[in-house]
């Protein structure tokens, strides 16, 4: 369960202690120009966390083929073209230490999967070579795998869409046609047109129920990849394909990365149209310097505009909002009287683009904002509602010059949302995470962050992810979108 304000604000302020560097949403399906032409190879979610049932093990998880449809199930399958790797930095600098590579050869079902690793990469960064020599672990996907001593497993197939998201509506808030997840008469804004509140007590669609991918999970002892002076490490994907292929003939051995993914939903929601591609071909080491720019000022307990601009009044602003409780908003999630003092502090929790992941860690502690936005990601936990709620509480606004509110002071040289206009919004995010939750859950859920709402159930055991939606007709079936 969500562990209480105290731990919150302790673990948002070590966030600062863990990332000197940084001085300074939906997840990724179908994020950036490039991978929407590659399904294959276009990583929709990564995950990091310790087995529930044994501490001592550290399971990582990739996800591709975003909306694979139930009714072509046979259909889907990873690249033998492609490299698939888990970076893990055990040393902070946010350049890979061990890496975890993963190819596949066959064009039918089932394929087979060769895994290597952990080791030191042959080249970091954004080029390596396909790996050669004896792989860890291989066989045929569709099935658990284990290595020769027994320590390592992995699973490569067909399983459910874990993430959970009403990306559609996130979607007409950012158009314009829509303003909020829930429609509500707001006493300070207005009629905000919504979603209506249904029977069971939820609103929002998850735009993901229903679909199918294909997992890449890996479980290992954590020892191999603890560093040797401290508990933390940070994870992220990539997929790699190679710089020279050749239409029927050899594909180059050196490959070249034009896919990556660390928390969720950074890319979608942060990246332009001229840095989706970008921020996918780079690497997490240059990500402060690259894309600090993209992420607004965090608030502080100090007016940085002449105008109460502080964590406390954007509490007042919520409240006159009408969106601090249910059934227009979630509960807040940041006390009035956090204490912040760094205008960075929404950069360093999001950069560098990592999971961020302490190997000490109770593995049932959520720990939000330990060192990024939570304790590295579990299958379960509402990540966008974690994401909706830090951000509407710390993020800079520009309000409307002689409005009076807390931010419509001058910008000078703030780095702020822009809602200059009210209730429009140039910048419709502010919109987006105003209510802090999409409301998939019903109501008397949403406060806990620890379940996301899944159509459906995580497995108790490794590979965890849920079992795929069968054939249509086949038990089990459900129909698009899958209803709370």
């Amino acid at each position: 369960m969500f562990q209480g304000f105290g731990v919150l604000a302790t673990a948002l302020v070590a966030t600062l202690i863990y990332c000197p560097s940084a001085s300074v949403m939906a997840a990724d399906h179908r994020d950036a120009p490039t991978v929407d032409g590659l399904p294959e190879g276009d990583i929709t979610d990564v995950f990091a966390f310790l087995d529930p049932n044994d501490a001592s093990k550290l399971v990582l998880m990739m996800n591709v083929n975003p909306f694979a449809v139930p009714g072509s199930n046979p259909t889907y399958r990873y690249s033998p073209d492609f490299l698939y790797q888990f970076k893990i930095d055990n040393t902070g600098d946010a350049v890979e230490d061990l890496v975890i590579q993963v190819q596949f050869t066959g064009l039918g079902l089932p394929q087979t999967i060769q895994v290597f690793g952990p080791r030191a990469p042959s080249m970091s960064g954004a080029r390596t070579f396909r790996p050669t020599g004896t792989p860890t672990i291989t066989g045929s996907t569709g099935g658990t795998l284990t290595d020769g001593s027994g320590q390592i497993q992995v699973f490569a197939g067909l399983r459910d869409d874990p993430f959970v998201f009403d990306f559609a509506q996130f979607g007409r808030i950012l158009n314009g046609s829509q303003d909020m997840f829930r429609g509500f008469t707001s006493s300070a804004l207005g009629a905000l047109r919504g979603r209506p509140v249904r029977a069971d007590g939820t609103s929002g669609v998850d735009n993901f129920g229903g679909f199918n991918l294909s997992t890449i999970a890996i479980e290992l002892p954590k020892a191999m990849v603890r560093g040797s002076s401290s508990s933390k490490i940070n994870v992220w994907a990539t997929v790699s394909r190679p710089v020279v292929e050749v239409q029927g003939g050899a594909n180059s051995a050196l490959m070249v990365q034009f896919e990556r993914m660390g928390q969720e939903a950074f890319n979608t929601v942060f990246g332009t149209t001229a840095t989706k591609d970008k921020i996918n071909t780079t690497v997490p080491a240059d990500d402060v310097a690259n894309y600090s720019s993209l992420v607004p000022d965090a608030l502080t307990t100090t007016d940085n505009d002449g105008t109460g601009n502080t964590i406390a009044n954007r509490v007042v602003v919520l409240n006159a909002v009408g969106v601090v409780g249910l059934p227009n908003g979630a509960p807040l999630l940041l006390p009035a009287t956090f204490g912040n003092t760094n205008s960075n502090l929404l950069r360093v929790a999001l950069l560098p683009d990592v999971l961020r992941l302490d190997l000490d860690l109770d593995p049932n502690n959520l720990a939000i904002g330990q060192f990024g936005l939570q304790n590295g990601r579990r299958l379960g936990d509402d990540v966008i509602d974690i994401a909706l709620r830090i951000l509407r509480q710390l993020s800079d606004v520009k309000f409307p010059t002689g409005s009076g509110l807390p931010g419509s002071g001058p910008l000078n040289g703030r780095a702020a949302l822009d809602c200059s206009v009210l209730p429009a919004c140039p910048d419709r995010r502010v919109l987006v995470v105003l209510q802090g939750t999409d409301f998939i859950k019903p109501d008397a859920q949403v406060p806990d962050l620890t379940a996301s709402g899944n159509d459906r159930a995580f497995l108790g055991t490794f590979p965890f992810i849920a079992t795929p939606h069968p054939l249509p007709g086949d038990a089990g079936t459900v129909g698009y979108p899958a209803q709370q």
